[in-house]
């Protein structure tokens, strides 16, 4: 229902007006009446009314005067002059002051019925193209990060040659070009409750993800990517005497935003190795990524390459008695490992497992005794994460415990490699686990999408509650199993199904448009257009043609 402020210095045209709008269904109710343009004036930032009905002469101010100032307060509400003055230079003057319509004194029943029905649908006209113009820009912005993140997946994989990169980077509005490069990968993370959640994400979360994303659009040096389901890079270029100052200005940032407030926050900043040209930027995002997995074994939230190797420890030769002495249990630290486990990589398995050894310390380790104790300690962590997700450990406790102790006896380095080897089977049974997971949610969010494309509200929001999980979560999910995202699929099936009505029937695309989703005919046919080269009726000519 939409709302109205009547106007006039007669109160006998109010009540015709207000009886009017009561008896008949126009779509508007009556929020105020004034004899008083002052008054009236007063009340419009309370009411806020959609439309704005006003008699030009008024002793205490004219309806012109009223309709400027009335704009000046609220530009978006329509207004409409009633006058009995046969007067076009009223008309020309209302016009110019933003006045949307013009009616004469004594106004029928029926016109004032047909002229709030006018008004009313130019109301939902613009509504409909502004939510749709609205919808289009977000579905253009999802589709903009989406590409901005698998852009960034080819640059530091090196699956892309100079070319691409450049005809990529053009396309996306990617100014790229400069004398050095660095790269830097964060995560954020908070375990707070979630209550009051935005996308999938906790406030404290929304809130950073917010500032960075305003910082690095602003920042001409720094560009902001989505990694994955848990991390962002950050591409930083620059000359080649300033690079690293860049890198250390752009971190600092990073820990301001995700430091500023006190409660304790869960996030890690690794800077990767400076290099100087766009084709080593491979180089510069593994050593970033090393870096990247320290963050289970690291103490501090920053780490910058250049600082891992101070992180390893010498090794020396004692007698196995003298080790023990120097043994701290408490230095195995399972949370550590129950962290790993629960989200690390496989690739990163083996600089996490050397880390983890080495943050125990080799001269411990060198005892027969403790690095047995070890040993055992890992198998036991590794078989309880996997019984607590459910994934069967048969094929790992059939494995003969002396054996393992035997072989990992002989040297550190056979304790390292098992080590090694029953954490890659660990993270590999919970990813096949978690794949059956993802594979069960995506099989229920696009039998829901399936079904119900055709309605006008289908998001990804909803698609992601039917799916049971964040939409933050489901949209990486999405995009990295289906191959496209989920503006790209909902989209492509609406095109198909509007690609058989037009083979299969005679109904306009108008017609069209609404039993596939669309509202907004004009809209359906640009998205037609827009993904199959043609419009509508030159698909459906061309069916017939070749018919």
């Amino acid at each position: 229902m939409y709302t109205m402020v009547l106007l006039d210095d007669e109160k006998i045209v109010l009540q015709g007006i207000q009886k009017v709008c009561e008896k008949e269904d126009c779509g508007f109710l009556v929020k105020g009446a004034f004899v008083d343009p002052l008054k009236a004036l007063d009340a419009l930032p309370e009411l806020r009314p959609h439309l704005i009905i006003t008699d030009v002469r008024m002793p205490q101010m004219d309806g012109l005067e009223f309709a400027k100032r009335a704009k000046e307060i609220l530009p978006e509400s329509e207004i409409v002059i009633l006058s009995g003055y046969r007067d076009f230079t009223y008309a020309q003057t209302a016009m110019k002051i933003g006045v949307s319509d013009y009616l004469l004194k004594p106004i029928t029943k029926n016109a004032l019925i047909e002229r709030l029905t006018e008004i009313r649908s130019r109301y939902e006209h613009e509504k409909t193209q502004k939510e749709y113009y609205e919808k289009f820009h977000r579905e253009m912005q999802a589709y903009e990060k989406n590409s901005s993140r698998d852009f960034f997946e080819a640059l530091v994989s090196g699956s892309m040659d100079m070319m691409e990169i450049y005809r990529r980077s053009e396309k996306l509005g990617l100014d790229i070009v400069a004398e050095a490069y660095n790269v830097l990968i964060f995560t954020m993370n908070c375990e707070e409750d979630f209550s009051g959640q935005r996308e999938g994400y906790s406030e404290w979360e929304a809130e950073s993800l917010e500032l960075l994303e305003e910082f690095f659009s602003e920042n001409t040096s720094a560009m902001l990517f989505r990694c994955n389901i848990f991390s962002y890079g950050v591409l930083i270029k620059g000359q080649k005497e300033t690079i690293e100052e860049n890198t250390r200005s752009c971190v600092s940032e990073i820990q301001r935003i995700l430091d500023r407030k006190e409660q304790k926050r869960q996030w890690f900043v690794a800077a990767g190795e400076p290099v100087e040209r766009l084709s080593q930027i491979q180089k510069s995002y593994y050593s970033a990524s090393r870096a990247f997995s320290q963050r289970y074994l690291y103490d501090e939230n920053i780490l910058y390459y250049d600082e891992m190797a101070s992180m390893e420890k010498k090794n020396v030769t004692e007698d196995d008695s003298t080790y023990l002495q120097k043994v701290d249990v408490n230095a195995l630290n399972p949370v550590i490992l129950q962290k790993f486990l629960s989200n690390g990589l496989l690739e990163e398995t083996e600089n996490f497992v050397k880390d983890y050894f080495y943050a125990i310390g080799q001269e411990p380790l060198e005892s027969l005794v403790f690095r047995n104790y070890v040993t055992l300690n890992v198998r036991f962590s590794v078989m309880s994460f996997l019984k607590e997700i459910g994934c069967d450990t048969r094929t790992l406790e059939q494995e003969d415990t002396e054996d393992v102790l035997s072989e990992s006896s002989k040297s550190l380095e056979n304790a390292i490699a098992y080590a090694e080897k029953i954490i890659s089977q660990a993270i590999a049974l919970r990813d096949q686990n978690s794949g059956n997971k993802n594979r069960s949610i995506l099989k229920t969010a696009v039998d829901f999408i399936d079904s119900h494309y055709m309605e006008e509200d289908m998001s990804l929001n909803k698609a992601a509650n039917a799916a049971n999980v964040s939409a933050n979560h489901f949209s990486a999910l999405f995009s990295q199993n289906m191959g496209q995202t989920f503006i790209e699929y909902l989209t492509n099936l609406r095109m198909n199904k509007a690609k058989e009505y037009l083979r299969c029937t005679s109904m306009r695309s108008s017609e069209i448009a609404g039993e596939i989703g669309y509202k907004d005919a004009h809209y359906f046919s640009y998205l037609f257009k827009k993904t199959q080269g043609m419009t509508p009726s030159d698909y459906r000519k061309a069916r017939e043609d070749k018919a």
